[in-house]
């Protein structure tokens, strides 16, 4: 009865491991390698020029990502913001399959751009595109996330869902929790929370605003201006 039980055991251990195998396919690499490589795992340093949204290379870094150049000087040459408008939009472009995952840092001298999902901090000295970021986005003029947990900052910062804090000079979210102090104003077109600046609007508010100019769905208001119920529309 124990040998059978035993024989079991190791023909459960064995599929297990067998069909882990089979799902994972990346080759893994330690403790540097360059991110440009299709469908890898690198433990460490993962390193390279920069990233593009042209196709998805289904590469993880756990550790640090390092883009030498990176394509952020370009982004503020861009006509319009990358972020969606509408859930559908965003659903869609959630269900495109992801370029990266990064857990860890992702650097960039410039900036990133691409349909990453990041896990930490990412930094880029111009400007940032992401899908998706669980942590903190920082750049000197420009963040764009579709989907953001936790902290942006830069001169602009814009996401469309937007959960935590965001700082600049300008802040815009689509559908926003948390907060948003902005130098010069700030935008949500659904937002729970505090909106800090000299302009600030949302169209559908529950909270706070602080500012010289202040517009919700119930009233527009100098210095402060709130709204607490729920909206039934």
């Amino acid at each position: 009865m124990k040998q059978t039980a035993s024989i079991l055991t190791i023909l459960f251990f064995i599929l297990t491991i067998s069909s882990y195998g089979q799902v994972d396919k990346r080759k893994n690499y330690f403790p540097i390698w360059t991110f440009h490589k299709d469908s890898i795992n690198i433990h460490g340093i993962s390193i390279g020029l920069w990233s593009f949204n042209s196709e998805p290379r289904f590469t993880n870094t756990n550790g640090i990502k390092i883009e030498l150049i990176g394509v952020g000087i370009g982004i503020p040459l861009i006509p319009r913001s990358p972020i969606v408008e509408t859930d559908s939009a965003f659903i869609k472009l959630k269900q495109e399959p992801l370029s990266e995952r990064i857990n860890g840092l992702n650097l960039s001298a410039s900036g990133s751009a691409c349909h990453c999902l990041t896990n930490g901090l990412t930094a880029g000295f111009i400007g940032q595109i992401h899908f998706q970021v669980n942590g903190i986005s920082t750049s000197l003029f420009m963040n764009f996330t579709q989907k953001h947990n936790g902290v942006m900052t830069a001169l602009f910062n814009d996401a469309y869902y937007m959960n935590g804090l965001q700082i600049g000079l300008g802040n815009n979210g689509f559908k926003t929790k948390g907060v948003q102090i902005g130098g010069i104003g700030n935008y949500a077109k659904e937002m729970q929370g505090v909106q800090i600046g000299l302009y600030n609007k949302s169209e559908k508010f529950k909270g706070i605003q602080i500012g010289l100019w202040n517009v919700n769905q119930k009233r527009k208001l100098p210095l402060i201006n709130w709204n607490f119920k729920r909206d039934t529309e």
